[in-house]
């Protein structure tokens, strides 16, 4: 094990680590160009005080500190991989671009139902770090880890019993660059399974492992369970795509981990989404309005706008991450009756709209947008006014929680102005 290890980064993550290593007398100290921590500053003289370097998801591989860490030959952590050497139990890594969050909580609900000892943690919200601190780590126990691309490009030293890997679309570009590079970061959580580890993948991951030859060993393909689905509650929210696609994946992992199908439909029939992630807010005079602030890349919105149906006054935009903007923008215009664009990405988003789609508006303020959309759905019966951006919230606010919640809040407002009119 280690005796003194350098943490870099001062948010959630690498304050987690740094309780974990000073519970077990380790020797730290906390890098932060920011100034939160105990260093501002990092170079080549630092590298010998350090037998072990551990980073937050933030830093690239192309960050000159990681660039020095890595050459210096000596363990280089992400935070997961680094609580990995102290949990007792077992651990299933939840993987992919999209339903990553659902998945995790799914399997973790449904472990609870069947009587074992089970936490969820990694990209979550709540850190593994945290969870090895916590009484569910113990033999027999088991973590449900959600794991970014981020979180697992410095995974050396994580094991995994289980690995599901949802899907795979455009994300993360302006990290990575290409499609390759980011499927390859995501890819290296193979090299995490155990001999004899399960592993299921969805359909487009597999897709993409043929189209890049990419062969990889006791792969499972998840086709859709339509029996097993017929057995949910009419109310369960994974009667709709794209959540019953999801459940299509879990029940594969549930049955190759031996446990009974009765326990994950219990779990599924009691299970509520996170929030922001495609719940109706209200309907008010035939208008239903959606928040799916949540889906931060294409491939989330347009599965958003698959599940709605039509009529659709889509609100979009915010800042860009890599992609085929243009692309995106094509096969948007199938689903949508109207467009309202708002942020950084608008005037570029609105350009690719036009031509494919008659009616599209551009309002760089969110607040605007949002409005302008409540005005054009009164002219469409039965409209679907959908937040589902298909772009990062950092441009107007600090997360997409922060962006469904002032949704929200506007939507709600909409019932004092009726109730005052």
């Amino acid at each position: 094990m280690f005796r003194r290890c350098a943490i870099f980064g001062a948010g959630q993550s690498a304050l987690a680590a740094r309780r974990l290593a000073n519970h077990h007398d380790l020797e730290t100290v906390l890098i932060d160009e920011a100034g939160q921590g105990d260093r501002a500053t990092f170079g080549a003289d630092d590298l010998a005080e350090f037998d072990a370097f551990v980073f937050s998801p933030g830093f690239a591989q192309e960050h000159p500190w990681r660039v020095l860490a890595e050459a210096s030959g000596r363990p280089c952590l992400s935070e997961l991989a680094f609580a990995a050497r102290y949990w007792q139990g077992k651990v299933i890594g939840v993987t992919g671009t999209n339903g990553k969050t659902t998945l995790t909580g799914l399997i973790d609900a449904a472990l609870k139902v069947a009587g074992e000892v089970s936490v969820a943690a990694g990209n979550i919200g709540y850190t593994f770090s945290d969870a090895v601190l916590s009484s569910a780590n113990q033999p027999g126990a088991y973590v449900v880890l959600e794991i970014s691309s981020f979180q697992a490009e410095l995974a050396d030293g994580l094991q995994l019993d289980a690995l599901l890997w949802t899907n795979f679309a455009e994300d993360h570009l302006d990290r990575y660059g290409s499609m390759i590079q980011y499927f390859n970061a995501k890819a290296l959580l193979f090299d995490c399974l155990k001999k004899n580890g399960i592993c299921v993948v969805g359909k487009q991951v597999a897709q993409t492992m043929e189209s890049m030859r990419k062969v990889y060993d006791a792969c499972c393909v998840a086709d859709e369970d339509s029996a097993l689905l017929f057995k949910l509650d009419r109310a369960s929210v994974f009667h709709r795509y794209p959540n019953s696609e999801n459940f299509s994946l879990a029940a594969e992992m549930w049955w190759l981990l031996g446990k009974s199908s009765a326990q994950l439909i219990e779990a599924a029939n009691a299970f509520t989404l996170a929030p922001h992630r495609l719940a109706m807010v209200a309907e008010y005079d035939g208008v239903y309005y959606w928040d799916d602030s949540k889906a931060t890349n294409f491939h989330a919105t347009l599965a958003g706008l698959e599940s709605v149906g039509p009529p659709v006054v889509w609100i979009g935009g915010g800042r860009a991450k890599g992609g085929d903007v243009e692309a995106f923008a094509h096969e948007l215009s199938n689903y949508v009756n109207a467009a309202v664009v708002y942020g950084e990405v608008a005037e570029r988003l609105a350009q690719a709209l036009q031509g494919s789609l008659d009616s599209v508006h551009v309002h760089p303020c969110f607040a605007d947008a949002v409005y302008a959309a409540v005005e054009l759905a009164k002219g469409i019966p039965e409209a679907n006014v959908l937040l589902s951006p298909g772009f990062s919230s950092f441009d107007q606010f600090s997360s997409y929680a922060d962006r469904g919640k002032s949704f929200t809040d506007m939507v709600l407002s909409l019932k004092n102005t009726r109730n005052a009119s």
